[in-house]
């Protein structure tokens, strides 16, 4: 369990579903849009570090590490890589600690190519997401990408698919919450993981983790959040 609970935990972490515009409305901020491409580079290309704690089906603590992006290639397009690591400690289920990698990959715009957990698990986009806008406004929503999983870069053997999706939601005057979704599906296309990472993206364009929250499907009823201290 502990595997799954540190790879949920990773598979839904960057803001990268800045893209589109829904509906929207007049949310009563002062704030109306936010300059989320700018956001999301500045924290792709700098890296940083959250602390967690976890609550749910498993209690205990998480830190996770993103490295500062480099220069990279993924499947033949030249752009930037930026790793991943995942500690998670717990008090109530096993193994007690975990540590997973992941690296995420970009093109030269920051927009996302596609990721990989070596021993664990590779993932690519079916088309090319659509580049990021330069800003986005609460109400706007949108499916975002669906991303084909394999067990390794060989591609051979398809594990499932995931479906990104994010909604702009109220939060403050001068700040809104992002909420990337992730929906995990294995091969006969039954849920399997849905996560809901939730950003605080200010006027600056700012973004801050504030929660990650986990619930597993079909085979498991395992629920957790992280909630960002």
């Amino acid at each position: 369990m502990m595997k799954n609970c540190a790879l949920a935990f990773l598979l839904g972490t960057a803001a990268v579903l800045f893209t589109g515009c829904g509906g929207g409305g007049d949310s009563g901020a002062t704030t109306t849009s936010f300059p989320a491409q700018a956001g999301f580079r500045a924290r792709i290309a700098a890296g940083l570090t959250d602390n967690f704690t976890l609550s749910g089906t498993c209690t205990g603590t998480a830190t996770i590490t993103n490295g500062a992006a480099t220069p990279s290639t993924f499947e033949g397009v030249a752009g930037f890589a930026a790793t991943q690591t995942a500690t998670v400690n717990l008090t109530n289920c096993t193994p007690a600690t975990n540590t997973i990698s992941e690296t995420s990959y970009y093109d030269g715009s920051y927009t996302p190519l596609g990721s990989s957990i070596p021993g664990v698990e590779y993932a690519k986009f079916l088309t090319a997401p659509p580049p990021l806008p330069t800003a986005v406004k609460v109400g706007d929503a949108a499916v975002y990408a669906t991303l084909t999983t394999f067990t390794d870069s060989t591609k051979i053997i398809v594990t499932g698919q995931r479906v990104l999706s994010y909604v702009v939601e109220a939060d403050t005057a001068n700040t809104a919450v992002v909420n990337v979704i992730s929906k995990e599906y294995d091969t006969l296309h039954q849920l399997m993981v849905t996560q809901q990472s939730r950003y605080r993206i200010a006027a600056d364009g700012t973004l801050t983790v504030l929660t990650i929250d986990v619930q597993y499907s079909t085979t498991s009823t395992t629920h957790l959040l992280y909630t960002r201290v």
